[in-house]
């Protein structure tokens, strides 16, 4: 059984999106301030959180921060807010989608469930893990994992490994803003080239911080990003 830690103020809404999940089988704990998540994050363990940003005692970005200093538990924010400043911070900070009100309670639960679908492959045995190599690195998609030469791993959150998946298949060439905008969107809400920047910036952190400030992902000026490296695709 699927476990959603489910952060919401509001009553009625609590309500529709727990009375939909347990039907489908999900097991939801609910907290309607941050004060009471940050007491539910511990324990028991979530398989992911929905997110309200405008809680009554703290801003739910301040609680995604938080939470990212010490979980990687997948986060889809649900927010009223509607604005690109809100969307792109979260996403930077490591919301794994967006999903912006009023929404259809039923289509919220298709993309919970297709997710931790996704996720579920990462328990494959490692015989069956996609690897796919380029440069010093080596990619999991199957575990949303990166992995360097010396074994280093790295979590991607879902935006991150589909920007990279893409740059990794194009095998060098650049791929514009908008290309990339459009692979997101079939995972991510409202995606767009802004989404791509904030993404990029964040990966080209965790991708430099064991090179030397070698840059794996470049700028194409004009045109958008490319892989610096030559890239090498090994067999599943």
């Amino acid at each position: 059984m699927d476990r959603l830690l489910m952060v919401e103020d509001d009553d009625m809404l609590r309500a529709a999106i727990r009375e939909v999940f347990n039907l489908k089988g999900y097991e939801v704990t609910e907290a309607a301030c941050g004060a009471t998540f940050l007491e539910q994050v511990p324990n028991p363990a979530h398989d992911l959180v929905l997110l309200d940003l405008n809680l009554p005692d703290e801003d739910g970005l301040v609680l995604l921060r938080r939470l990212r200093a010490t979980s990687d538990v997948p986060v889809f924010v649900v927010s009223g807010r509607a604005d690109h400043e809100s969307r792109l911070t979260a996403l930077e900070l490591g919301a794994d989608d967006y999903v912006i009100k009023p929404f259809n309670v039923r289509e919220l639960e298709l993309r919970v469930r297709n997710f931790l679908a996704r996720q579920r492959n990462r328990n494959r045995t490692s015989e069956e893990v996609q690897r796919i190599s380029f440069g010093s690195w080596t990619l999991l998609p199957d575990q949303w994992s990166l992995h360097d030469e010396h074994g280093h791993r790295l979590t991607l959150t879902r935006g991150e490994l589909d920007i990279l998946l893409a740059l990794v298949k194009a095998k060098g060439a650049a791929l514009t803003r908008e290309q990339l905008a459009d692979v997101l969107s079939r995972n991510i809400n409202g995606s767009n080239p802004e989404t791509v920047t904030v993404l990029i910036y964040r990966m080209r952190k965790k991708l430099t911080s064991d090179l030397d400030g070698e840059q794996v992902i470049v700028t194409v000026p004009g045109i958008g990003y490319r892989l610096g490296p030559e890239v090498v695709q090994s067999p599943a």
